[in-house]
């Protein structure tokens, strides 16, 4: 079909082209062999399909696909490759719109031009699909191999287990001695790795606590894990950082607190891991970043969360009760704590009537049998019953048609 003087052209053709490329910057490099072998593919495809072939050569899908799959793991895009097939394409059409020109009669010149444009084109676009289909396919499986090896490394680090600290730091091409913090960037549906997204998202947040160096993993495809480093000092706890953290409404984000080395890469993800379960119960959080730092004390009052129910309804007695009219009096008395017992602040915070505050202390402590200005030490644990309410939700509480038990009585400590 084509013949060995064809197939000599092409070579020759192929080296100058590869020489126009070489001056390119937006082109990049695959290596001059690596360059010639596909130059020579793409072009002899060309004369192939205006010889009428309309399917690959399992010789020319196994040469580009080689180069594909090199590009691949030299970090090269997609686009530096139909780059070139499109440089081809035109190249040879103008060589043979020449040679036309100079070999054909006039009147025949129209027509076989037309052909020529046809099916050299035609020879092209399926060249450009199966380059970004192959080149997609060949990223994936490429991309699943290092995300792979990255997540055994970095779980045998969270595991505690012995590492060549030196070939880790390699591999992860992250610094694992510096100040980190750590971040569990998570979303229901996968999103695109744009603005927007986990990546994004990340780097964005790493970046306003002052980290200098950046480790982002995938663990599929709706979560990310995240670490960012400094070597002089601490990066910024999310909580202490002043800006508004601008955090997308279909994306959560948890993170630890600033550690130090090895042990603060693996306790401040873990600490961004305490936090997640938060989401599951209660009320659904706000946007922004659910900071461990910020959430330690809920943390830590509410991890049983069996046991932590029974101790806010043995605690509030009656004001466990799930009604608007007693979640009133939940926000007024912890608020009334919270301001030592000033009704003037309460009333403030809350947007109600000083008197409002007064009916609503009172009518509290007739529910509960004690004075809420004789605590004692009692007065740590309504705090702390109010406080699991406020932040964990209704699912701690009694339904109305049930009665709740009579709060713990004064000067006695609840079992």
């Amino acid at each position: 079909m084509v013949g060995p003087a064809a197939v000599g052209w092409v070579v020759e053709k192929s080296r100058i082209l590869v020489d126009r490329v070489a001056t390119k910057r937006d082109f990049g490099s695959l290596g001059s062999h690596v360059e010639s072998r596909f130059f020579e593919a793409v072009s002899l495809w060309g004369l192939l399909r205006l010889g009428g072939l309309s399917t690959f050569p399992e010789s020319l899908k196994s040469e580009i696909g080689d180069t594909v799959r090199k590009s691949v793991e030299s970090g090269m895009h997609v686009e530096p490759l139909l780059r070139r097939v499109r440089f081809i394409h035109a190249e040879l059409m103008q060589e043979f719109f020449e040679f036309c020109a100079a070999t054909l009669p006039v009147a025949e010149r129209p027509a076989a031009m037309q052909r020529l444009s046809a099916e050299l084109f035609d020879g092209m676009e399926r060249l450009v699909l199966f380059v970004g289909k192959n080149f997609a396919q060949c990223r994936a499986r490429w991309l699943a191999g290092v995300a792979r090896g990255r997540i055994t490394l970095v779980n045998a680090i969270l595991e505690g287990q012995p590492i060549d600290l030196a070939n880790t730091v390699q591999r992860l091409g992250y610094d694992l001695t510096l100040h980190h913090v750590a971040l569990i960037v998570a979303c229901e549906e996968p999103v695109p790795d744009r603005a927007g997204g986990l990546k994004d998202t990340a780097l964005k947040l790493l970046e306003a606590a002052g980290c200098s160096s950046t480790f982002l993993l995938p663990v599929g495809t709706t979560r990310l894990w995240a670490w960012g480093g400094r070597s002089t000092a601490r990066p910024t706890a999310f909580r202490c950082i002043e800006k508004p953290l601008a955090v997308p409404a279909h994306i959560q984000v948890f993170s630890g607190l600033p550690g130090d080395g090895i042990a603060g890469f693996r306790q401040s993800h873990f600490q961004a891991r305490a936090c997640e379960p938060l989401e599951t119960v209660g009320q659904t959080r706000p946007a922004g970043v659910h900071d461990y730092g910020a959430l330690e004390l809920l943390l830590l009052l509410g991890n049983e969360m069996a046991a932590a129910t029974d101790f806010v309804v043995r605690e509030l007695g009656p004001l466990a009760t799930d009604d608007k009219a007693t979640a009133a009096l939940r926000e007024t008395v912890l608020c009334y704590l919270e301001q030592e017992r000033s009704v003037a602040a309460t009333a403030e915070l809350l947007y109600v009537a000083k008197n409002t505050v007064l009916y609503r202390v009172r009518k509290a402590e007739q529910l509960l049998g004690k004075s809420l200005r004789e605590l004692g030490e009692d007065r740590l644990r309504l705090h702390s019953a109010l406080y699991l309410v406020q932040k964990l939700g209704t699912t701690m509480l009694v339904p109305r048609e049930q009665e709740a038990p009579p709060a713990a009585l004064p000067g006695r400590r609840s079992a």
